[in-house]
This record gives structure tokens, sequence and C-alpha cells, in this order.
């Protein structure tokens, strides 16, 4: 108990009562209430009593054009209010303004390319040239050779992430691995967890703790390489800490027994190279190309380098473990067939808009985003340790601003920021209240500072104060069951994908 905690104990008890009692006649739907009950209030929030405008069935005749832009606007228009227009308290992943010229410029050129095909290069030859020199500037970035290296260009970090893990468990199989392994931190981003689900991979996850400042190390992995392993995954920087793993130490490590070291720098992406050119941030150990033993590298274009979701690279210190990826076709009716990535078709909009935005800034552009996003990340770290019961959880690198508390459930904490107007990240082991650091967020750290404060004292002087909302959720997570919250989750899912009518009278 004194190991794992109270919390994991009944949990875990929890857990093996769960899985017994489903398996009981009429039992389940003990568990299916409790689904229920926890869905409800979900399915409540994001549909209310249902869409006054809701078209469940495609019209039987056509819509006008100004009737369709007039519906749009009016969808949007409380969007532009709360987001687009509001005091930015309101975090959506879009790490730029999301007004002015670097937008006007995404827009048009994606209306240049809208109907552009990648599978046809030879009609749309620009969309290729678009793409191989993202890749090639990406490569650079991280100091990679191109006369050996190469890269391909995702549809966000999740189909990065697949991909290098594609690589993986190919190159694992040349050499005779048939059950391969990847061994990643507990820190590690869902788009791995994913991969080694989708490709029938066996994923490690390593426990870190504030003793090796949540990063992963040398250390800490040595005792799980086994022949099986064909993978080592790290982050730079994590998503619920920011803090950059032990690279450098876990490459060498890796390189020793044959293994290859993924980095996931796709929350990073863009900002840790500027920022590391320029000095800035807390000393880390190397991360790029420049580390032996690193092997590939995610780097997201649509966070810190500001284009439009979804673009992301994945580069390779060798352009063959990239072909690993590849699928040729050449047995099928419709004749040799082959693409890039795991898509078929797609729009060269996405593609050029990229290219556009990352022409937009330079180097000089992306060099005084880095110092403005270096000074954001310092200004709330320093907000937050005066405030009294908070402190920030680690030395994070980059991106975040991890909050924990000794004293106040952090979890009460994130519930009365969200009723402040505040959707900030919580995570788990440890509890944590993370602020992942925008451009917007420079005008608002004075309410932020304010905001969090009023949120203390009014546990100061409500301690028995409940979380509501998401946060609530991670609260209550340390004693649910996993067979309730994994049916939570996915019909949360399902929730996201309904059409609910508002009925007459409702």
């Amino acid at each position: 108990i004194r190991r794992k905690g109270v919390a994991a104990v009944a949990k875990a008890a929890l857990n093996g009562v769960f899985g017994a009692v489903k398996v009981v006649p009429g039992v389940g739907s003990v568990v299916e209430g409790e689904v229920n009950k926890e869905l409800a209030g979900i399915e409540k929030k994001m549909h209310g009593d249902g869409d006054a405008t809701a078209v469940v069935c495609l019209p039987a005749k056509a819509t006008a054009p100004e009737a369709i832009l007039e519906q749009v606007t009016q969808l949007q228009r409380k969007e532009f209010e709360g987001f687009y227009k509001s005091e930015g308290k309101k975090w959506a992943g879009i790490y730029h303004d999301p007004q002015g010229p670097l937008v006007e410029l995404q827009n048009k050129v994606w209306g240049m390319y809208n109907c552009t095909n990648t599978l046809y290069e030879g009609v749309f030859p620009s969309v290729r040239k678009f793409e191989a020199e993202i890749v090639s500037w990406v490569l650079h970035l991280v100091h990679g050779d191109p006369a050996v290296g190469g890269g391909l260009l995702a549809s966000g970090g999740t189909e990065a992430v697949l991909l290098a893990a594609l690589a993986y468990r190919e190159q694992g199989r040349k050499r005779g691995v048939t059950e391969p392994v990847i061994l990643a931190a507990n820190t590690c981003h869902p788009a791995i967890v994913k991969a080694c689900h989708y490709f029938g991979m066996t994923l490690t996850k390593i426990p870190v703790t504030a003793a090796s400042n949540f990063a992963l190390t040398a250390a800490l992995v040595a005792p799980y390489l086994t022949p099986d392993v064909v993978c080592v995954y790290t982050s730079a920087p994590t998503f619920p800490h920011g803090v950059v793993d032990d690279v450098a130490d876990v490459a060498a490590l890796a390189a020793r027994h044959g293994v290859g070291v993924h980095v996931d720098n796709c929350l990073g992406g863009i900002l840790l190279s500027y920022q590391d050119r320029l000095g800035l941030g807390p000393a880390h150990q190397e991360w790029t190309f420049r580390a032996p033993g690193v092997t590939s590298i995610s780097v997201d274009i649509h966070k810190y380098g500001n284009a439009s979701k979804g673009s992301s690279v994945v580069v390779f210190r060798d352009q063959g473990l990239r072909r690993m990826t590849y699928l040729p076709v050449m047995d099928g009716c419709e004749g040799l067939y082959v693409t890039s990535t795991i898509q078929g078709a797609r729009s060269g909009a996405n593609i050029a808009q990229a290219w556009a935005t990352m022409l937009f800034h330079g180097d000089a552009g992306y060099e005084d985003m880095a110092r403005t996003m270096h000074a954001h990340h310092t200004a709330y770290q320093h907000a937050v340790q005066t405030v009294p019961g908070l402190r920030v959880l680690c030395t994070c690198h980059a991106s975040i601003v991890p909050i924990a508390s000794d004293k106040h459930n952090i979890y009460a904490v994130a519930s009365l920021m969200e009723e402040k107007g505040w959707n900030l990240f919580t995570g788990q082991t440890p509890p944590v209240m993370s602020v992942c650091i925008g451009e917007r967020h420079g005008e608002i750290l004075k309410v932020f500072t304010e905001d969090l404060r009023a949120a203390v004292q009014h546990l100061e002087k409500n301690p028995g104060y409940r979380p509501e909302g998401t946060a609530a959720v991670y609260g209550a997570m340390a004693t649910t069951p996993d067979a309730v919250l994994e049916e939570v989750v996915r019909r949360y899912v399902d929730l996201k994908l309904a059409v609910k009518p508002k009925l007459a009278g409702a």
C-alpha cells in the first residue's frame, strides 16, 4: 500500500471486482449503469436539448450557396466571439493569433490549391515541390544529412509517429523479430500507443518520477532492453510536463544494442530547435540527429510552426529506414500503386499552405517566435510561484508549464479555472494541471494570475469543494475501474459523432 498508494490499491481491487461481475448474468448492468450515469452529463453539455438546425439526411434539393454561407456564418458566430475575439482563455491547440496577415495568406493559398491531388504529381508538379521542400527544411532543422537522410509529410503528429513505428517493426522483422516491443516512458503521447495497437506490437511503458525530473533516462531504459525491442520512443518535450528526455544517453545505450531511437518532437517542433539555437531555456541533452543513435524524429509544423492543421514531418537519419514505411502494391488489377504515407489521395491545399507558412516566417521569424514563447513560458512559471499552495511540478524545458500542489486538489483548481472560462490540461501520475503556451498567452498573463490566485483562495475558504467538468473526470480516475473508464471514453467518441435533432416543444 505504501508503494502504490491507497487510491491505486483501491482501484486495483475494484478492477478485479468489476472484471468478475461483468461475466455474472445480470450483474453486468451495474457497469452499464455507472457508464450511463457518467455519459448523461457529457451528452447534456455537448448536445444540450438538441440541435434545431440538425440535418440528419441529405436534402432532396440543392441548397443555394448564399444559404449555405449564411448558415455557416450563424454557426461560427458564437465560436468567433468565444475563441477568435475572446481574451484568449480558451485553448484549442491553435498556437498563433487566429487573425492577421499569416491567416490571410494561408486562406488565399489554400483556396488556390483546393482542387489538387498528390497522387497526380505530373498534373500538379508544384505540390510535389512544396512537399519535398518542407521535408528538406525540417531535415536540415534537426541536423540531418540530406545526402543519406529523408522524411515524409504526414497529416499530423499521430500519423508521423505511426510511420516511424511501422519502419521499426519492418526493420525488426528483417532481423527475425516476430514479437516486436517498443519502449517508452509513461509520459509518452497516445500516438505511440495507437501505433503499437494498430501494428501488433507490444508497448512497454517505463514509469518516470520526480527523481529523474520526469525524464526517461538510460538507467531507466537499460533493464528493459531485450532482443525483441525494436525501438525506444523518447520525447522532446513531453506533453504532460514539457520535459526533454535524456535522449543522447538513451540513444547511446540503444545504439550499443542495435536498437533505433525515435524522438517525438511533435509538441516542441520548430520551437525547440530555434530555442536551442538561441540558447534559451533550461539546459537539456541533445535530441536531434547530432546525438548518435537517434534514428528518427517527428516534427509538427502545425503547432509552433504555425501552419494549419494537419501538417507534420517524420524524418529519418537513413533513407533505408524511411523506405521501410513504403508498401508497393504490384499484383492488383489497377496496376502499380504506392504512396508516401498511410493516406492515398491528399489535397495539395494543406501542403501548399504549410509551405507558404514556413516561408512567411523564415529563420528570423521563427527565432522571434522562440524568443516570445520562451518569455511567456518563463513568465507563467513565475506567476505560478507567486500563488501560495501551488508550485511548478518540475524543470520544464519548453511549451508546457506543469502546475502541482502539495496542499490542494489540483483538479479542484482546474475546475474553478474552468468556471472562469479557462480550459487547462489536466493529467495524472502525478496529478497536474498544465498550461500549453501559445502566442496569445502574453496578453492574458495578468488575468490568468488573478484567476489562479482566486481559485486557490476559494479552496482555502471552501475545502469541501468538489471538481466538476473535465477536471472531475481526472479526479475520479484514481479509483474508477478501468472497465467503466474505457467504456465511457469509447461512448464519448460515439457522442461526438452523433446528430441529435431538437424535438418539437423541447
